[in-house]
Order: structure tokens, then sequence, then C-alpha cells
């Protein structure tokens, strides 16, 4: 971890050859602990990056790693006061939230740094430690040369930023759509206002996130769960699989031919679509007994503003039409061996000859990338 830390304090010292010993710590301290330490309310979160964003420049900045799968994401002009910022500001709190690090952790990345030949390294290390290693600002020689106005976030939350936007911008587009359309009576007693707009027309926003095994699809859901307002459901592919003896006896020959999409069709699109609730048992890959299903989930289309369908072959050409908007996610094809490796581990070389192999050939058959309305190649989200 430490020789991790080292090349990238290296590589931030090239990019900003004014740090001081003070901008090091401050690197290391972020790296191990992130924002942890500014506990802010959502709306002075936000309202300090709507200030930053007016101090800062024109042209937009990559995120740059800081180590421990977190970034500094850069605030500049190009960001939309009403669609990014308060995006990133719940990004921003979300990392507060899930950032553990330890002194120990802090300390070891601080012994690296002292291998650098910056002018006063290890004396300032040593009176930092023995302040207990409190937060610190940048140096005033860098504030003076580099200006900086970024958020410590998670590098994944960063990378999701562009598939999180449209799906947060369209969800709102969505609901003042149909507000244009009229005015309705008052909400019968107990009725709740959402269930009270899906009465009177609206039904949930549908989208899916297809892609490739490895490239973070059940990530991506889960932070649209977590940081895109208002209530939500996610869909899982994985409880949609046809048992063994449903199949074709080609069924590997056939693009989705394992998955039962009639049953995504019939028990969940439609029923949004309808305005009825869902309900669909999901298969059950692992327990006593396989290729049986488990208890009904169950989902009133009146309590969610978001339907999130999650996993490959959800933008299959029988089910693509259904949705509102589709994401298609991606990668490096080493990285993604990496990832599955590291998932997969002994059983690697059978995902990789079996479902890895029928993934591409339905990308290829069904042209499920080229369909999409957003791909987002996740290469160096989760390093």
């Amino acid at each position: 971890m430490s020789r991790e830390f080292l090349a990238i304090a290296r590589e931030h010292w090239a990019k900003y050859p004014h740090m001081e010993p003070r901008d090091f710590a401050k690197l290391a301290y972020q790296s191990e602990f992130g924002p942890a330490h500014m506990v802010q309310s959502p709306d002075k979160v936000l309202a300090a990056l709507l200030a930053e964003r007016k101090e800062a420049g024109p042209e937009p900045i990559p995120p740059e790693p800081v180590g421990g799968g977190l970034c500094r994401f850069h605030i500049t002009q190009t960001l939309s006061t009403l669609s990014e910022l308060p995006l990133i500001g719940r990004m921003f709190r979300l990392t507060m939230a899930q950032t553990e690090g330890t002194e120990e952790g802090l300390l070891e990345k601080l012994a690296a740094l002292e291998a650098l030949p910056v002018p006063g390294m290890a004396e300032y290390l040593e009176g930092w430690r023995r302040e207990g290693c409190p937060p610190v600002h940048h140096s005033e020689a860098f504030r003076n040369a580099y200006n900086p106005h970024y958020r410590v976030l998670q590098t994944r939350m960063a990378g999701f930023l562009p598939a999180l936007v449209p799906i947060d911008r369209l969800v709102r587009e969505h609901y003042a759509a149909w507000l244009r359309r009229g005015s309705w009576g008052e909400p019968l007693p107990g009725e709740s206002p959402l269930a009270h707009r899906h009465r009177n027309g609206l039904r949930p926003f549908l989208a899916a996130v297809d892609g490739r095994c490895g490239s973070g699809k059940t990530g991506f859901a889960k932070l649209a769960e977590q940081l895109i307002p208002g209530s939500k459901h996610i869909a899982h592919m994985d409880d949609c699989y046809l048992p063994w003896e449903s199949r074709a006896s080609n069924w590997m020959e056939i693009p989705a031919g394992n998955m039962d999409l009639n049953r995504v069709r019939e028990e969940i699109l439609l029923p949004v679509r309808n305005g009825t609730p869902l309900t669909y048992p999901p298969f059950l890959h692992e327990g006593p007994v396989l290729d049986e299903y488990g208890e009904p989930i169950e989902i009133d289309p009146d309590d969610a503003e978001l339907i999130l369908v999650e996993g490959t072959y959800s933008q299959h050409p029988a089910l693509a039409g259904f949705y509102d908007y589709k994401i298609f996610l991606t990668c490096d094809r080493d990285e993604q061996t990496r990832r599955l490796q590291a998932r997969e581990g002994d059983y690697f070389p059978t995902f990789d000859r079996v479902w890895r192999t029928l993934e591409e050939r339905y990308f290829a058959a069904c042209g499920t990338e080229g369909a999409a309305d957003l791909v987002v190649d996740t290469t160096g989200f989760f390093g």
C-alpha cells in the first residue's frame, strides 16, 4: 500500500511542483480518511459547491487518484448548478459516510513520503505526528499556484457521474412533463402524494443498465439507488434465469437462451407500463435447492419514482422498447479479466469459457452497445 501511495505522491509532485510538505501530508490524509472530517449538512455542502464554482477555472480537469479508491474531483465552471453540483454534493456526503481509514494506515503513508527529496519533509511530518496528524489546509504556495477547488470522492462515484446525471435529470423532466398535462383533484383518504400522482396517469421512470460482466452494473445500480432522489426499486436480471429443464436444447446458441425474458416482460416491464403491482419470484442460484424460485418480490409502482432493471440481457431486443433510458457499461478486456479473476476465484476459467463467451455473442448478435442511449467505459473506476 505504501509503494502504491508513494507512486501517487510522485505523480502529484510532477504535476504540481510547488507542493510543500504540508500538501503531501494533506494528500496522505485524504488518501486514508477522505473527507470524513468534513461533516456538513446537505444545504451547506451545496452552498459551498456553488460558491467554489464561481471561483474555479473554466476548463474541465480529470479526476486525480489519491489512493484508497478515492480521487480529487475538480469543481469547474463547466459543471451545471442544476445537474452535476447537487449530485456531487450527495456523492461527497456518501463518500464521507463510507470512508474508514486508520491511524496505522496514515502513518505508513507518512513513512513512505519521507523517501521523497522534498526540503523540510521529515521535519514537517515529525511535527505533524506530534500534533496527532489533524486535518490540514493546502500551503499558500500551492493555493497561489494552482487555485485548487475540488472534493474528495470515491473514484467509482466520480466515474459514474456522466451516467447518473441523465437519469437524475430525466426522472425530474418525466415528472415535470406530467405536471404540465393538467391538474387533478384531492388525494383519496390515506393516499400518498406519489400514489395520487400515479392514479392520475403518472408511471415510474423506467431505465436499464446492461453491459459486460465485471463492468460495474450492480455497483452502478446501488449508487443510483443511493444518489438519485426519490423512491426507487432495482430489478435484477439474475432473478430471471430460466431453470435448466425449461431451456432449449441449443440454448447456448441463442442470445439470452438462459434467461426467462417472458417473465421480465410480463412480470416487471408491463406492470410498470400499466401501473399495476409487480410480483416476481427470484430464481435461486445458491442454497440447498437450485432451479427453483424464492419468495416473490412484490413492488407497488405507486411507491416508486424510478425503476432500474440491472444486468446482462436487460436490453435484449424483446425488452429494449419498454425503457425510457438505456445505459451500457463496458471496460478494457484486460481490466475485465483482472476483475473477474478476483471475483470468481477458481471458477474463473469456467466462467470465462462459458459465460463471458455467451455474453459477447449476445452483444454482437443484438447490437446492444450501439443501441444504448449512453455507453460508459469503467476501466479506471475501481482502482
